[in-house]
C-alpha cells in the first residue's frame, strides 16, 4: 500500500467514526429533549401534588379549630345545665 491509500482509508475510517459518532450525539440529544420533557411533566405533578397536600393541611387545620369550638360549645352548654340544676336545687332548698 502506497502512503496516498493509507491516508484515504484512514480518512473513511475517521469518515465513519465521525458518523458514528455524530448518530450518538443525535441520541443522546433526543434522550435530553425527553428527560426534560419528563421533568417538566414531573414538575407539574409535583406542584399539583403541593397544592393538594396544602389544601388537605388546612382543612385539617379547619376542622381542628371546628372541633376545639365544639368543644367550648358543649362545655358551655354542661357548665349552663348544671348551673341550671344548681339553681333549680337552691331554689328548692329556700
Amino acid at each position: 500500500m502506497t502512503n496516498e491509500e493509507l491516508i484515504l482509508k484512514k480518512l473513511d475510517e475517521l469518515a465513519a467514526e465521525v458518523k458514528e459518532v455524530r448518530t450518538e450525539i443525535k441520541d443522546v440529544r433526543a434522550d435530553n429533549s425527553e428527560m426534560k420533557v419528563n421533568q417538566v411533566k414531573l414538575e407539574g405533578k409535583l406542584d399539583t401534588l403541593e397544592a393538594k397536600f396544602d389544601g388537605h393541611v388546612a382543612d385539617m387545620r379547619e376542622r381542628k379549630t371546628d372541633t376545639n369550638k365544639r368543644w367550648k360549645i358543649a362545655g358551655i352548654i354542661i357548665a349552663s345545665g348544671c348551673l341550671a340544676i344548681v339553681s333549680l336545687f337552691l331554689s328548692l332548698f329556700k
